[in-house]
């Protein structure tokens, strides 16, 4: 258990218990290169160091050079980023400095848990040292998911199809991000187009959990969690349009945020809202999100009145319908209904009510109905890459063969099947309000699995109606939220025995209630903290 493990603090261990995970009982160490590096968890930092000469050459250094007296563990590795701009503003060190140590950070992790794209080390030295110190983030670097437009960056949506896109100009989030004090770094891996539920591509590859690096991290905000996952940034942007800002999460031990619909300032070239997708960042900390997220939501009060920094929890006592899994299209694990029933008695011992509920979607419905829907929008592209290249998307060599089979089979969905796939997912929104007019909020799983194995599904396989149900399954809790409209958190207070992999705690409260997420978030990280416990495969341990 982890209340054993010297390598943790045990006044954060307390609360865990049988909850915490054993990485000594992880069965899947034949995907690790080392057995040392993945039950480094249960030693010391000293005895690591000493023992695992191995481990450093898994994460990229030559084993000399890893234990090297040159070599230190990083001393910011426990500060969020709002407090590593406390300490820019008290000019303990500059945002030059730094912009050189997250670099480091990168250099050291990166080429074994490969959540990297595109680096901007340049630009983000250029704009060192010229950040105001009195805006919120002080200068601190952070990463950006490549899937949004930032001006005079590559914007590849990791598809050959889009290797020489560069915008222009950022959209306005990212006008956002960088007035709240952010100096960005680079950008994170994504499946291609988001086509995937596992985060992996053949332009840059695959991103492991550095949890176990035999498994995956779900998809698309993959890289970002990752990142954040192994102490490379303490926030990192995502974008979640079926849960990409929650699965990434869950499987990685972080807190992760879908804001409800059309919160956010628009993250889109023509300055509208998708009807699925949001932006806000991964954190370690939950006041890191909040404040982020203060600071790129919408001022306008349209359709919402801003919320502002939510600066901790309140005293208000919730009713809270705990889903019961009906089995339809995947029968959630064993392991991951237990962990959500245990965090469902941490919320009746914290005062709040508890009773158990049926989840609201018919989830072999809302398969067909997704795939109907984003099958319809496939058109496009199609037309895109053969008039680029003079060739059927499949012989263009511009897509994956799974993505560009995948346009191929949408051309058989009616429009009759596209609008009703639409209908259905429209009237998730007055399903979802009925619901939380008995509920405060709903606590589900974030995934009916803890997280797929990295190489279950790859990108060169061709599209089928097995994978397509395959995703489906895996989106069976998050995807209907992001049409609802409603607002939804992943919150990392639960691991698996089996795989040493962390398993997120998905709580959904009506449209427009961000506030009452946030609040409760904090009163979760005060009762069960996390901020201390860290992935086997993480700066904590690995020196710099």
């Amino acid at each position: 258990m982890l209340s054993q493990n010297r390598g943790y603090q045990a006044a954060n261990l307390s609360t865990f218990r049988a909850d915490a995970p054993s990485i000594k009982k992880c069965k899947d160490t034949k995907h690790l290169k080392v057995q040392g590096a993945i039950l480094m968890v249960g030693q010391t930092r000293r005895s690591f160091l000493k023992g695992s000469a191995a481990a450093a050459s898994v994460i990229g250094m030559r084993p000399v050079a890893a234990l090297a007296q040159t070599r230190r563990m990083d001393e910011l590795i426990d500060e969020d980023a709002t407090g590593l701009a406390e300490r820019l503003r008290a000019r303990e060190f500059t945002q030059a400095e730094l912009v050189e140590t997250f670099i480091r950070r990168i250099e050291v992790m990166n080429p074994a848990l490969n959540f990297m794209t595109n680096s901007a080390f340049d630009r983000a030295r250029l704009k060192a040292n010229t950040i105001p110190l009195d805006a919120p983030f002080a200068g601190v670097p952070i990463l950006m998911k490549d899937m949004i437009d930032i001006g005079g960056l590559p914007r590849t949506d990791e598809s050959r199809f889009m290797l020489s896109n560069v915008p222009e100009r950022n959209v306005e989030y990212v006008d956002g991000v960088e007035a709240a004090g952010f100096n960005i770094l680079g950008q994170t891996n994504v499946p291609e187009l988001a086509s995937f539920i596992i985060t992996n591509n053949d332009v840059f590859g695959a991103t492991k959990n550095p949890w176990n690096l035999g498994y995956s991290v779900f998809s698309s905000s993959g890289g970002s969690a990752v990142a954040v996952a192994a102490g490379v940034v303490p926030m990192a942007h995502g974008t979640d349009g079926a849960g990409s800002n929650r699965l990434p999460p869950s499987a990685t031990g972080i807190f992760g945020m879908k804001p409800s619909r059309r919160r956010m300032r628009s993250g889109e070239a023509n300055g509208t809202h998708d009807v699925a997708k949001t932006n806000q960042m991964l954190s370690r900390t939950v006041r890191d999100s909040a404040l982020a997220f203060s600071l790129t939501e919408s001022l306008s009060g349209d359709p919402f009145p801003p919320v502002g920094f939510v600066s901790g929890p309140s005293g208000r006592r919730l009713k809270v319908g705990l889903v019961v899994d009906d089995g339809k299209l995947i029968t959630t694990d064993p392991e991951v209904l237990e962990a959500q029933r245990k965090v469902a008695l941490l919320m009746q011992n914290l005062g709040h009510e508890v009773e158990e509920t049926p989840w609201p979607v018919d989830a072999n419905v809302m398969a067909n109905a997704y795939s109907n829907f984003f099958g319809g929008k496939l058109g496009a592209l199609k037309s895109a890459v053969e008039g680029a290249t003079g060739k059927s998307v499949m012989e263009s060599g511009l897509l994956t063969r799974f993505l560009a089979s995948n346009i191929e089979a949408s051309l058989e969905i009616s429009p009759e099947e596209i609008a009703e796939g639409r209908a259905f997912l429209d009237n998730l929104v007055p399903l979802f309000a009925d619901v939380f007019q008995k509920y405060d909020v709903l606590l589900a799983p974030v995934a009916p699995v803890v997280a797929p194995p990295l190489y279950e599904h790859t990108p060169d396989e061709l599209f089928s109606y097995e994978l397509s149900q395959y995703v489906a399954a895996r989106l069976k809790f998050t995807s209907p939220i992001n049409f609802a409209g409603c607002p939804a958190m992943s919150v990392p207070l639960s691991w698996s025995a089996d795989l040493g992999i962390p398993i997120g705690s998905h709580f959904i409260a009506a449209e427009g209630q961000d506030r009452l997420l946030y609040e409760l978030a904090y009163e979760l990280e005060e009762a069960r903290p996390w901020r201390n416990i860290w992935s086997p495969f993480s700066l904590k341990y690995v020196p710099v």
